[in-house]
């Protein structure tokens, strides 16, 4: 179901700045009436001037270097005052430092290349500005402030992140729209990084591996693609856009199964085993330019599951949460924005808002400003080719493991998952006897795995293998984890307030084990699950960390959660 939607615009903030553009006024008036003071004072809860986020990959040379100019303004904001919340050091704080000490002036500057240096090593903590700044605080001379925190393994996943790029969009245009240091910034739209197609560089946008742009980051990893590309594959963000409800697609309301399938089995991958570096780790990642872009795809995708689906589904905390940062109060706050029964202001910290809104006022892009060119979703594959693909492999009777390839398999794609698969850390075995009859219509299946025990967290990737028990286990042959793959997960490593140290994984795979009931009734399979970490988790990971993985009979929730193998 597609959403209706209404292009609005804020008559004086567009007509005032496109006289300005277009000569009407020329000198300190059209500096007056373009100011971004005068444009969030217009557009404070009401309508938006529209502006259309594209693929960095599209931008004409002029966009780019308008966006290149912005992101380039932001650093120097921050050199000149890191507390600047439309610096470039603040809206990196805002993904996950909760607080930082602040001085009573609310100045400190970052001269030369120390902000260079900073954001060159992801083992810096730049959320300690005592780290950094030649003044250490102290009670005397500094305060508290809290940038933000961000929501993962929940249901506002999608929409705190959606919020965040709503205002460092802002930020982005608020960089230099007049043009008085390069371009102007003021219709700058946020590009977006399409990661389930072949990059235009080696390994990411060519936009973002200029050594020489304010785009670049030097703590990626570098290298022309491998087999960790396979959890972005198109056909599985397709997958979980057209066929999975808000509690898959999104997580649920407690976070029970670690978040929906859009982060466990893309946004953590991508973090954890594809761009690393500052992109490793949460309290950093917001360091890294190529972020923005990263989570602007992820944005691209919400909106496109909204079109499909409406918003209807998503209730509760979803909906009502306060999405937690603090942002330059003169930067335009979202449509429907109030700031809730939350902590009275401070008036030792600026002029700033408490947080970003109820998550509610974020469903429609439009209302609050953006939308995504191709506007209907021209970045994604067509539901009607993913149909194709799924009634090849469920026809009549089938059973798990007859096909070459399973469902799950399929939807990662021969160009994407094509490779050497990496050794794995750890390989787990356990094991399941087909039942006698199908399960009931208010039971799931469920396969099950604990990482009870670790002392501290570390980011992971679990393949799941279900596979007859006289198949010998071939993890590095492609044929069997062709046939045999039931699912990829990952878990992506959260520093601060969101470490996790006991993590649990739940697939429901629920119309798997029912498709052999008919003619592998009684018999043992084996589950073997091969888990990989990353760098950083190389001396953290050990064999007794986890569970052996089980399939586990469970009452079913309502709704229910389909599985890979689910729609017929």
């Amino acid at each position: 179901m597609l959403r209706m939607k209404t292009l609005t615009f804020s008559l004086l903030a567009g007509l005032a700045c496109t006289g300005a553009q277009a000569g009407a006024d020329t000198g300190a008036l059209a500096v007056a009436r373009c100011s971004p003071a005068l444009l969030a004072q217009a557009e404070q809860g009401g309508a938006r001037v529209v502006r259309y986020r594209k693929n960095i990959d599209d931008l004409t040379p002029a966009e780019l270097d308008a966006f290149k100019h912005a992101v380039s303004e932001m650093k120097r904001k921050s050199q000149e005052n890191v507390y600047d919340r439309r610096g470039f050091l603040w809206q990196a704080w805002v993904h996950n430092c909760p607080s930082v000490d602040v001085f009573n002036d609310r100045q400190a500057s970052l001269p030369g290349e120390g902000l260079k240096w900073l954001l060159s090593d992801p083992s810096r903590n730049s959320c300690d500005v005592a780290y950094f700044l030649d003044k250490p605080p102290t009670q005397d001379n500094a305060h508290l402030e809290f940038p933000g925190e961000c929501e993962h393994q929940k249901n506002t996943f999608l929409q705190w992140h959606r919020a965040q790029l709503y205002f460092y969009e802002q930020a982005l245009q608020a960089a230099d729209p007049n043009g008085e240091r390069g371009p102007s910034t003021r219709n700058v739209a946020l590009p977006y990084w399409n990661f389930t197609r072949k990059p235009s560089g080696v390994r990411y946008p060519k936009a973002f591996e200029d050594v020489d742009s304010p785009l670049y980051d030097s703590t990626r990893i570098k290298g022309s693609l491998d087999s960790s590309m396979a959890t972005a594959s198109p056909n599985l963000l397709g997958y979980q856009i057209y066929y999975m409800d808000w509690n898959n697609f999104g997580g649920d309301e407690y976070g029970s199964g670690g978040g929906g399938n859009l982060e466990t089995r893309i946004h953590n991958h991508m973090h954890a085993f594809y761009m690393g570096g500052n992109m490793g780790d949460n309290i950093t990642a917001g360091l890294d330019p190529l972020f923005y872009a990263f989570h602007n795809f992820l944005d691209y995708s919400f909106e496109k599951w909204l079109d499909e689906h409406g918003d209807s589904g998503i209730r509760g905390s979803g909906r009502n949460t306060f999405l937690r940062s603090e942002q330059d109060a003169g930067l335009a706050r979202p449509v429907g924005w109030n700031a809730g029964d939350g902590d009275p202001q401070r008036t030792d910290s600026g002029s700033y808002t408490a947080n970003m809104g109820q998550a509610g006022i974020y469903f429609d892009a439009i209302k609050q400003g953006y939308g995504f060119q191709p506007t209907y979703g021209g970045e994604f594959v067509r539901k009607k080719d993913l149909q194709a693909l799924i009634d090849q492999r469920q026809q009549a009777g089938f059973a798990f493991g007859d096909n070459q390839k399973s469902l799950f398999a399929a939807l990662l794609s021969d160009e994407a998952s094509d490779g050497t698969v990496a050794r794995p850390d750890v390989v787990l075995n356990g094991s399941y006897t087909v039942a006698r009859a199908p399960l009931a219509k208010d039971k799931r299946a469920n396969l099950h795995l604990d990482r009870a025990h670790a002392m501290e967290d570390y980011s992971f990737q679990a393949d799941v293998y279900l596979h007859p028990a006289n198949v010998a286990v071939r993890l590095g042959d492609k044929q069997f984890r062709d046939r045999y793959l039931i699912t990829s997960t990952s878990h992506w490593a959260l520093s601060g307030t969101h470490a996790h140290k006991a993590y649990a994984i739940d697939v429901d795979i629920t119309s798997i084990v029912d498709s052999l009931v008919p003619r592998k009734r009684g018999q043992t399979w084996r589950i073997t699950t091969a888990i990989t970490t990353n760098d950083k988790g190389r001396g953290l990971i050990r064999q007794d960390d986890f569970s052996k993985p089980s399939v586990a009979i469970v009452d079913r929730r309502s709704p229910p959660q389909p599985s890979y193998e689910g729609v017929k």
